[in-house]
């Protein structure tokens, strides 16, 4: 299985909404004598470091596949994995059981049971950061033989199993890879394949998993802002650092994170601070992206989702913008346009 570039047209829609009161006309408090000024402003962006990840997934159920070029029916099997990815350094380790309980009937060449430990040193990376737009639909990965790259998200992580089984003389060791199960959530099939050979691997499974999560610390978005505060345009550059804790099989997701404007064309508008949230996966606009990987089809899903959260920002001259947001994400969640609605208390 080869890397290839996921063309993709992401948007990544956040909708920060404050309370009538906020969002209305210029006003003064008289008990306070401060004045709130609505802010209605348009934030165009990119993910430009995928951070670090730490995934952790097992299970499941056998879909299908062979070992040893025996086939295998569908039934239970023993796997996990927990791998993290740290820039563009990747390790990990898990296991793997089979038996002819679980569904493998195997020669007497081969024996009635499989028991393999998987040490991860690699990955096949979907994307490698930063990104660069090659059309509003595409784009091109950072190149690590001629750039300086960040972080990666992978597609498929890769390494070594040691494979003992009934019948064999001593353990085997055998190239491995394991698909990410954030490119089919829900705890849909996801392939995990020797790489031994491109056309017979010794062993191609197809499973399911029956947990999964990743936990992502420090993704950093950044984009330009254009818009209107009070009667007055405004322009200016946004920054996100944002960590997240996601469940694959239920497809929801906490957030937290800081969050600033930065050279806004009226200063008193630069200003940081904290958002927090929750963000539930959507299938709406999900397409197959099997191909993309030389997967088999229906083992890679990119998928949408929708976030709602609060938010407090603090400026200069005790300047203070908060409200609620609502957050729709492209498929998959690359590229940004967000569409900002709140307030302003000065």
């Amino acid at each position: 299985m080869k890397p290839v570039k996921l063309l993709v047209a992401a948007l990544f829609c956040l909708i920060i909404a404050a309370s009538p009161a906020m969002a209305a006309s210029p006003q003064n408090n008289p008990a306070s004598g401060r004045q709130s000024e609505p802010l209605s402003l348009t934030l165009l962006g990119q993910i430009t470091n995928a951070g670090s990840q730490v995934y952790s997934f097992g299970g499941g159920q056998l879909v299908g596949g062979s070992v040893f070029g025996t086939t295998l029916s569908p039934g239970r099997l023993s796997f996990n994995l927990v791998a993290s990815v740290h820039g563009l350094s990747v390790s990990g380790r898990g296991s793997l059981g089979l038996s002819a309980s679980h569904g493998w009937h195997s020669d007497h060449d081969r024996g009635s049971s499989l028991s393999a430990q998987i040490y991860i040193n690699g990955a096949v990376p979907a994307a490698i950061f930063p990104i660069t737009p090659t059309s509003p639909t595409t784009f091109a990965s950072c190149d690590p033989s001629s750039q300086h790259c960040n972080s990666e998200i992978p597609v498929l992580f890769t390494g070594v199993a040691i494979i003992k089984s009934d019948g064999a003389d001593g353990a085997q060791q055998i190239p491995i890879a394991i698909e990410s199960p954030y490119w089919n959530p829900f705890g849909r099939p996801i392939v995990i394949t020797s790489l031994d050979s491109t056309t017979s691997p010794s062993i191609f499974l197809i499973v399911s998993y029956d947990t999964a999560s990743i936990q992502w610390v420090g993704v950093q978005l950044q984009g330009e802002i254009a818009g209107t505060f009070g009667t007055e345009d405004v322009t200016g550059l946004y920054s996100q650092v944002v960590n997240s804790q996601e469940n694959l099989v239920a497809g929801t997701e906490s957030d937290g994170g800081a969050i600033a404007f930065l050279g806004m064309s009226d200063p008193l508008l630069n200003a940081h601070g904290w958002l927090f949230g929750h963000t539930t996966f959507s299938l709406t606009g999900s397409f197959d992206c099997s191909s993309a990987f030389g997967l088999p089809e229906g083992t890679c899903t990119a998928t949408g989702a929708t976030s709602d959260g609060s938010f407090a920002m603090v400026g200069g001259k005790v300047v203070f913008v908060s409200g609620t947001y609502h957050t729709v994400w492209s498929v998959p969640s690359l590229f940004t346009q967000t569409i900002v609605l709140g307030a302003v208390i000065q």
